[in-house]
């Protein structure tokens, strides 16, 4: 029950990391300067819904009565998609009648961001296509310069980062021929927001830097406050939570003395999620229940909704599950009759979760039910490899396995079909990049579109299959048996969980060396990156391989790492001479999530070198692997994220589970591993340790 209710809670409040969808919300709803109220761009909601209508009427032109009902749909963006959607309509039917073409394409802008909200995916692209069309026809660069940012933030909510790039590197470039500071403003603070998500901070931080002096060009602090919030999330994503909370804590005398009230509430609900990171759930409910006060008689239902399903985030941490559930009943009302349907689906989830946690299996299916519904209408591959899991889940710990499994395959099937699009749109990304340099490099752009091409079909032939080994391992007999064969493919399911989020990383590495025409590091990281990837395809289907072939994976991922990290760190690989390592069988991938641990989360803030060790050694009959680092530690790393539900290192848990199931299956000694602080008297390595001890084994070919 303990196991299903942490699996639930990190399920049910991290909808939104799967796929930032109210980070999406932002970047569209928020942010616009004070003076211009350029619907287009960063807003602050500060116009009363009376005035704006009363505007209407008292028009003296079309163009006057135009940009009214432009302001009035983007004010209903987070009051009532189906307002906002109806002036948005008023507006392009009155603009094209007047042949007003740049506010026609400012209108198609505005319908494609209600689409957004809703996930009508189809329909969205439709209108930021029309409106593009149309800016480009009247050369309204700053209206293209908000659509193809628009097209960008798109990108990034689908995964689709490659695309990003090239459309944000188009907006930079058409505000820049407008002369427009804000779009500018705007654009640069979008592409930070996809670098924290990618982990890369430096590049993060240089385009914070570039925001703030267009910024800084506009003679308005209005400005700058959305530039700080940025910082705030960067210095939060690198784990300085205090810092990012006095930050935004700068700006609020400002928020007030002016009266944005909107930026006001969002600060706010910043503060109060970066204080449940801290462990320090009275602070957060105090602000928390500050931002709604403030935003609940302003009628913003989306944003009031989005307050409601963080509080009752704290009152779950804090193990009141009836107020919790209450929450998230009228974050769901909220959203239903004001026809937010992906925000619905995030209520559906969590109560799914919320009653799965408490063991009323029959609500949580209900309500499950309901998500799968929404996520199936809207097709939408992560919210249904979501709703999935937690089925799966919830069967399990209700003690029915079959259906548990039905959903275990399914999920299973759902997380192919993500990598596959993970895959896809990463190497599209660098396909584009590739494209753009062409002119400049042929020959060797040539060499390095051959070898995308050889990694791109490695990866589909390995998807293609992990889908047919999953298919192969269903239940077919009594429940003892369905049991047996359930262990075997979560098993092989942890085995096989190379992060995409690596993929992504990697790929975005590798454009970045062709942006720089560094073409030899680029050439260098791919041929890496390809023997990585053909090695790990031949080993995810077997229970062993010999130790040198293991050895060969783990220094192509170490040299990748390195060059992603820019050399960040240095490594060490020592293997004892008795060992012969083509005759010792060993679990494939057994050390690789704790050697990513150590790169990504030990060696994040340190102030030298990093020193990654890796000893290979024979104790009696016993092969010993160490793993030894300079980074933070283990108690330290504790210390620093006391919430764990993000960014959670997941290589504990993983080869728990994963050693459970071989020692279950295999009956041999028990492999066995622990983690400490490098402590030891007159170690060198100063970080975390890392322990295996496995069962000699002979490799038979």
């Amino acid at each position: 029950m303990i196991h299903f209710m942490r699996k639930c809670y990190i399920n049910a409040f991290n909808v939104k990391r799967i796929f930032h969808f109210f980070r999406i919300l932002m970047l569209l709803l928020i942010f616009e300067p004070l003076q211009a109220d350029d619907v287009r761009g960063m807003f602050f909601y500060h116009q009363r819904l009376d005035d704006l209508r009363q505007n209407i009427t008292k028009a003296k032109n079309p163009e006057e009565k135009i940009r009214n009902y432009l302001l009035l749909s983007k004010m209903y963006q987070i009051i009532s998609a189906d307002k906002a959607s109806a002036y948005a309509d008023s507006a392009i039917f009155l603009s094209h009648s007047a042949e007003l073409h740049s506010l026609e394409a400012d209108a198609l802008l505005l319908k494609a961001r209600v689409y957004m909200i809703g996930y009508v995916t189809d329909s969205a692209n439709l209108f930021l296509d029309r409106a593009y069309n149309k800016a480009l026809k009247c050369k309204a660069y700053s209206s293209l310069g908000y659509i193809l940012t628009t097209q960008a933030i798109k990108s990034m909510y689908e995964n689709d980062k490659g695309v990003f790039l090239d459309e944000i590197n188009q907006a930079e470039k058409y505000f820049k021929l407008a002369e427009d500071y804000e779009g500018l403003v705007y654009a640069y603070n979008t592409r930070a927001s996809l670098y924290i998500s990618l982990n890369l901070y430096e590049e993060a931080r240089s385009y914070i830097r570039s925001a703030m002096e267009e910024a800084d060009k506009l003679n308005d602090q209005s400005f700058k406050i959305p530039i700080q919030l940025k910082q705030a999330d960067l210095l939060s994503s690198t784990g300085n939570h205090q810092q990012a909370i006095s930050l935004i804590l700068l700006n609020i005398p400002y928020l007030k003395k002016n009266n944005l009230v909107y930026l006001e509430i969002s600060s706010l609900r910043s503060i109060s999620s970066l204080y449940i990171k801290l462990g320090e759930y009275n602070k957060a409910l105090e602000y928390a229940y500050d931002a709604y006060d403030k935003c609940k008689p302003l009628g913003f239902h989306l944003l009031a909704s989005d307050l409601l399903t963080l509080i009752g985030n704290i009152f779950h941490r804090t193990n009141n599950y009836d107020l919790s559930i209450r929450m998230n009943h009228q974050a769901r009302t909220l959203r239903y009759y004001n026809h937010f349907p992906l925000a619905c689906f995030n209520s559906y989830y969590n109560l799914g979760a919320l009653f799965g946690a408490i063991n009323q299996i029959d609500s949580s299916l209900y309500w499950l039910n309901q998500a799968m519904a929404l996520a199936n209408k809207y097709n939408n591959i992560e919210t249904k490899a979501l709703t999935a899991e937690l089925f799966y889940q919830t069967y399990e710990s209700a003690g029915l396995y079959e259906p548990a499994l039905n959903y275990f395959q399914l999920w299973s099937e759902y997380k192919a079909q993500r990598n596959q699009t993970v895959t896809k749109n990463a190497f599209r990304a660098l396909q584009a990049t590739l494209d753009v340099q062409r002119q400049k490099e042929q020959y060797e752009l040539n060499t390095k579109r051959i070898q995308t091409r050889l990694i791109f079909s490695y990866l589909l032939a390995g998807l293609t299959l992990l889908v047919i080994i999953i298919a192969l391992l269903l239940i077919r007999s009594y429940k003892n048996k369905i049991k047996v064969q359930y262990s075997q493919m979560r098993e092989r399911l942890l085995r096989m969980q190379m992060n995409p989020h690596f993929i992504f990383n990697a790929l975005i590495a590798i454009q970045s060396y062709i942006y720089k025409n560094d073409t030899s590091k680029a050439i260098g990281f791919l041929d890496d990156f390809s023997n990585l990837i053909s090695l790990f395809l031949t080993s995810s289907s077997k229970d062993f391989i010999p130790l040198s072939e293991e050895l060969s994976i783990i220094r192509y991922y170490l040299e990748i790492q390195q060059l992603r990290f820019d050399d960040k760190f240095e490594y060490e690989i020592e293997v004892s001479p008795e060992l012969k390592t083509e005759k010792i069988a060993i679990p494939p991938l057994l050390i690789q999530p704790f050697i990513e641990n150590s790169i990504e989360h030990g060696f994040n803030d340190i102030k030298i070198k990093g020193h990654l060790k890796i000893v290979y050694t024979r104790q009696g009959k016993n092969l010993m692997i160490y793993i030894l680092d300079n980074g933070i530690g283990l108690s330290r790393s504790r210390d620093q994220n006391p919430d764990p539900h993000k960014h959670k290192p997941m290589a504990i848990p993983i080869t728990k589970e994963r050693l459970e199931i071989l020692n279950r299956r295999f009956r041999r000694e028990q492999i066995q591993f622990k983690v400490t602080d490098n402590l030891t008297s007159g170690s060198v390595y100063p970080g975390t340790r890392v322990e295996f001890s496995i069962p000699l084994i002979d490799w038979k070919t």
